[in-house]
């Protein structure tokens, strides 16, 4: 039995095609790869402009202002002047450190580190939000997991990797990559008094047909994607459950007045009634698949990874001892409006009170899609690239 079947006879719907307009069921996952060969980001930089450099190494410390206005970056006690505009592109976590140790955001957080203020922001760092999620682990029968020999023979993954660079087919270009994935909806959560006690508005987008509550995501192998993790065999079966639409929003803040020390983060995983509900009944509605006996379960020798049992208070049990950031994170230098309290960037990517200061990451975006982000991050750099090329008239 495949594991789509697995799925089909324990009730969750099929979709063969979850660009459709509507992600609702599982199906094959979508990947950013053509030809054997995994399309990303730095793709971008393969014909890049003469007049583009790239500083490897080169982590930026604060951003360089003139009163209100940004000239330029420093980094590794260098600074590296602009000719119009400064624009951070640092992601939802070191997008608000780099603001921070420039003397924008949160004053008493500022204060607090004996940080001259320039801009008393307070949302910056407010704000965040991620998909948290949780592994399924499953010992099965050695010799049912096809890729368990794969991973096992040094040799054949080299000999695959020859292959792949020859003419981009073989082993790699399947492994790791024909993960069926899915997104689901929980009747028992709209139920649920947590799900009554939302707001109206955000109960009607929760209710809406194409809106997940949660998904699942089959056969990550997950030995090679964290190296050490415990699974006693390669013959493994490993399911991700992600929790979606959480309510609680999590903060980033300074640690030091030193640049480089990490920052804090606390994305307050679980931090609400209704948070906690939607991972009680996700990972309940996952163990229709797990625990079927005659489908799934039928190969599992044995638990690896998952709650000891099936009350609401083992299933949050489990959660709390293993929940994971997915790495979607959102949120923390908002756009929107101008007399909006919550947000730190306008339409155009502008950092409010500050002349050639953008934001051009997910930091920005101010809501949470219900997906992976990888098109949305995407999106986000176009858009503020359809903006500069307006004003600027570089088209």
């Amino acid at each position: 039995m495949t594991t789509l079947e697995y799925f089909e006879k324990a009730g969750f719907p099929l979709n063969p095609d979850h660009n459709s307009g509507n992600p609702i069921g599982i199906g094959l996952a979508v990947n950013s790869s053509n030809r054997g060969l995994r399309s990303t980001a730095k793709d971008l930089l393969a014909s890049a402009p003469n007049n583009l450099t790239v500083l490897t190494g080169s982590p930026v410390q604060r951003v360089v202002l003139e009163g209100k206005k940004a000239v330029g970056v420093e980094s590794n006690g260098k600074k590296y002047l602009a000719s119009k505009e400064v624009i951070l592109s640092a992601g939802s976590l070191d997008t608000p450190k780099i603001l921070m140790h420039s003397g924008i955001g949160p004053k008493a957080q500022l204060d607090q580190h004996r940080i001259p203020v320039v801009q008393d922001t307070p949302a910056i760092g407010q704000g965040l939000r991620d998909h948290l999620l949780l592994p399924l682990i499953h010992a099965r029968p050695e010799g049912s997991v096809e890729r368990a020999a794969f991973y096992q023979d040094p040799s054949a993954m080299a000999s695959a990797f020859e292959q792949w660079k020859k003419d981009g087919t073989g082993p790699w270009t399947k492994f790791a990559c024909a993960m069926p994935t899915g997104w689901f909806k929980l009747p028992s959560l709209v139920a649920s008094a947590e799900f009554q006690a939302l707001p109206v508005s955000e109960q009607e987008y929760l209710n809406h047909p194409t809106v997940p509550h949660y998904e699942i995501m089959t056969h990550l192998p997950i030995h090679y994607i964290v190296p050490g993790f415990p699974v006693p065999s390669m013959s493994y079966m490993c399911i991700l459950v992600f929790l979606y639409n959480a309510q609680a929003r999590g903060v980033v803040t300074l640690q030091s007045a030193d640049p480089a020390v990490p920052l804090r983060f606390d994305p307050k995983f679980l931090g609400t009634p209704f948070d906690r509900r939607v991972a009680i009944e996700a990972l309940r509605d996952a163990d229709r698949v797990v625990r079927d006996p005659e489908g799934y379960a039928r190969d599992t020798l044995a638990t690896v990874a998952g709650p000891a049992g099936d009350t609401d208070e083992d299933y949050l049990e489990y959660w709390r001892n293993n929940v994971v950031s997915s790495w979607h994170m959102t949120g923390t230098a908002k756009m929107g409006k101008t007399e909006a309290e919550d947000v730190v960037v306008d339409n155009r990517f502008r950092v409010f009170g500050f002349e050639g200061l953008r934001v051009a990451d997910m930091s920005v975006v101010p809501v949470l899609a219900s997906g992976h982000l990888q098109a949305v991050a995407y999106l986000t750099g176009l858009t503020c690239a359809e903006k500069l090329i307006a004003e600027y008239g570089l088209a």
